[in-house]
């Protein structure tokens, strides 16, 4: 489609330099505002009075205030897909290249910004009925993409499971409880590197024993 773009649940919109910079703009200001106050704590009348525009455009390029929000959960959660997507793999043995992968992705998902975040998902999955399928599909979905296609290169590698399963069960040992242990405030562990990259090392030891040939 020539200058036009959709996305899931909102209207097409033609794309010009000054609706793009608009776009932009009020994109930026909302994903401060909801990830500092909550989907509930903010209306489209904040976001105007710091981004400028008004009610009318962002009904028109986001469908309104949940496909703006939407749109936000999307754009962060490819933050960290890209994050992933950038690590050098190149010459990576199949251990190795999963300890590299892990610590970037551990990193990303315990950031503070992707905490915040995953509160406004749980908070708001009950209340915004077509919010699951862009958080799985750009979060877990995307990060999970980027290890099936490197487990996929070292298929001789894993035992007695595909490439995209290996993906699920490491992407899943490696976040599940770490993640949910943050969101809630329960890990008293030390952060910095030195502790994410034990808890890789960790996963990763867990991993090979039961999917990685000897």
């Amino acid at each position: 489609m020539d200058n036009m773009t959709r996305s899931i649940g909102r209207p097409l919109c033609r794309r010009t330099r000054r609706g793009e910079e608009r776009c932009e703009r009020v994109r930026a200001v909302a994903t401060e505002l909801f990830l500092a106050r909550g989907f509930d704590g903010v209306s489209l009348d904040d976001i105007i009075a710091q981004a400028g525009g008004s009610k009318t455009n962002i009904y028109s390029h986001f469908g309104g205030k949940e496909g703006l929000f939407i749109g936000i959960v999307e754009g962060l959660c490819d933050q960290v897909t890209a994050s992933l997507e950038a690590v050098d793999l190149a010459d990576a043995s199949l251990e190795e290249g999963l300890r590299r992968l892990g610590r970037v992705l551990l990193k990303a998902v315990l950031d503070e910004r992707h905490l915040a975040l995953y509160r406004l998902i749980i908070g708001q999955s009950g209340r915004i009925s077509n919010i699951g399928l862009p958080w799985m599909t750009h979060g877990p979905g995307g990060t999970r993409r980027i290890l099936t296609q490197f487990l996929g290169g070292h298929r001789e590698g894993l035992r007695e499971v595909s490439p995209e399963q290996a993906a699920v069960i490491f992407h899943n040992m490696l976040t599940w409880d770490r993640l949910n242990r943050a969101v809630f405030g329960l890990d008293t562990e030390p952060d910095g590197a030195a502790d994410i990259d034990r808890h890789v090392d960790e996963t990763l030891a867990l991993f090979a024993r039961g999917y990685i040939r000897p």
